[in-house]
């Protein structure tokens, strides 16, 4: 894959179940983290301090496959997959080394103030459709 960004994240005993295996929802905690991070990396810092519009989880299908373990290091990755006019698709997996623990592909929608479906930020589809393009 061309153009995929990849955010480490180490496993605490606070992401876990007494079994020391990664709580399941904690998973999609962690693709969200690396969204975040993704954003940061690609210049959008203006992000969290601006209330124009937001993005919002539209949908999202997650497939575990291996357990995550109490002190894992986890690779875990984002890339661009779709874009339309008021949303954008990213596929993200999880990994331990070589091996995919997760996979999970996130629909996030842009909705205004008004929490009302807008059209993406020209910043944020360009930075979208340059990565489709590398892909």
């Amino acid at each position: 894959m061309a153009n995929k960004f990849e955010f480490n994240i180490r496993v605490y005993i606070e992401d876990t179940d007494a079994g020391g295996i990664v709580y399941h929802a904690n998973h999609i905690r962690f693709m969200e983290r690396t969204r975040t991070e993704w954003l940061r990396a690609a210049g959008v810092d203006h992000y969290w301090h601006q209330k124009e519009y937001h993005f919002v989880v539209h949908k999202i299908n997650v497939k575990y496959s291996r357990p995550i373990l109490m002190d894992d290091l986890i690779t875990v990755t984002a890339r661009v997959v779709s874009c339309k006019a008021t949303s954008f698709v990213l596929q993200q997996n999880i990994y331990r080394g070589e091996i995919m623990l997760a996979s999970g592909e996130v629909e996030l929608a842009c909705i205004s103030a008004e929490m009302k479906p807008c059209r993406l930020p020209d910043e944020i589809r360009s930075l979208i459709l340059n990565e489709l393009e590398q892909d």
